[in-house]
């Protein structure tokens, strides 16, 4: 049996290009759609141009989209 208070952390793949970063933050264009994502919870592979988010963080910054 689950534990109830684990949470699984839900992810999507979106596609993305590289702009700018800071210590804590990556910027990036996610089809025209300018956006900063906080390092500690995204993965961003550079030579696919792919970005793993929460789709907590994706419905905050795209409120139209689906996830």
């Amino acid at each position: 049996m689950k534990n109830p208070k684990t949470k699984t952390k839900k992810t999507v793949i979106i596609k993305a290009e590289y702009i700018r970063e800071t210590k804590d933050s990556l910027f990036l264009d996610c089809e025209g759609d300018l956006e900063w994502f906080p390092k500690s919870n995204v993965t961003f592979d550079a030579e696919k141009n792919e970005l793993e988010c929460p789709i907590w963080i994706l419905k905050s910054k795209f409120p139209n989209e689906n996830y």
